[in-house]
């Protein structure tokens, strides 16, 4: 297949994301707007969805300091519902890959959103994305995200954040040396809370009420491991037709990766358990690996009781 990034500037992160898929395939980007992965100026063949249209989305960022430029023409308008819906039915299955930058964490319903992908992809495409690591980010002291609360979201068939979700966010979000995401491994010593006290009971007060607007927020939190083991007891549940080809981590803010169509398969149930359990050893050495950053070599106290 020939080289998607011949005659464009080097980019490391787009050419490893979209690595032997071709500018001319047929592409989905959910949600760029000023930061396009693929635009369409640059040749790429992609079909833009948003929740706004262009001019939509240039007033919402009029007063940021972005490049006007880069917010590309929204093809595909998703404003609720499931996003294979917004497309024309004879579009469904013929997309070579689906790009989602940033995009899964902010689901209600994950697997809803990884349906509709499945939905819109073809059976050799792939799902694209960069996920936040929530080691390195704002999302610092939220646990990873298991599959049973996922279930419980499209079980419930979420399309809002619940109060609890709005609650945790405002109220354990952390900003390093005032910023919300840093470099992999940096010493966690400058840690501040992102909002005052009180404002997260406020934002759950406002949430419960059945007037309340759409409110934005990281519904999930994942590590490399975590996300990979997520896939797959969720493929296991019966839920998700996908199975992770790859996933990298990066030296700061976030982790790369790629699913393909169709669940993982194993010899038999003992081979299923052991991968299991290596995702889950992988994840404690990658707690251990955050939680030096905040607290070095220090060690725990042989009285656990928690001191006022």
């Amino acid at each position: 297949m020939s080289d998607p990034t011949s005659s464009l500037p080097p980019d490391p992160r787009r050419d490893l994301l979209l690595e032997g898929i071709p500018r001319t395939a047929r592409l989905v980007e959910i949600g760029a707007s000023f930061r396009p992965l693929v635009p369409k100026r640059d040749g790429w063949n992609t079909c833009v969805v948003d929740h706004d249209t262009r001019e939509g989305l240039l007033a919402k960022y009029a007063r940021a300091a972005i490049d006007p430029d880069s917010i590309e023409v929204v093809d595909v308008l998703w404003t609720g519902g499931r996003l294979h819906d917004a497309f024309p039915r004879e579009q469904l299955g013929t997309f070579d890959a689906l790009i989602a930058s940033h995009v899964l964490e902010h689901m209600p319903d994950l697997i809803a959103f990884l349906d509709s992908a499945r939905q819109l992809v073809r059976d050799d495409g792939h799902l694209v994305f960069a996920l936040p690591d929530k080691r390195w980010s704002f999302d610092f002291f939220r646990p990873p995200t298991l599959a049973g609360r996922v279930l419980l979201a499209h079980h419930d068939r979420r399309e809002r954040h619940c109060p609890a979700t709005l609650f945790d966010e405002v109220a354990y979000s952390v900003t390093l040396r005032g910023q919300p995401g840093w470099g992999a491994g940096a010493a966690a010593d400058e840690l501040a809370f992102a909002h005052p006290p009180g404002r997260a009971k406020t934002l759950f007060d406002a949430v419960c009420r059945p007037d309340d607007d759409y409110r934005d927020a990281h519904a999930w939190q994942f590590t490399p491991a975590s996300f990979t083991l997520l896939i797959l007891d969720l493929a296991l549940a019966g839920v998700c037709d996908w199975r992770v080809e790859w996933v990298r981590p990066t030296p700061a803010v976030e982790f790369l990766g790629r699913l393909r169509p169709g669940r993982a398969r194993f010899a038999d149930d003992e081979s299923l358990q052991r991968e299991r359990l290596r995702l889950l050893r992988e994840m404690a050495r990658e707690s251990i690996a955050h939680w030096r950053t905040l607290v070095g070599d220090e060690q725990p106290a042989t009285n656990p009781a928690v001191a006022p």
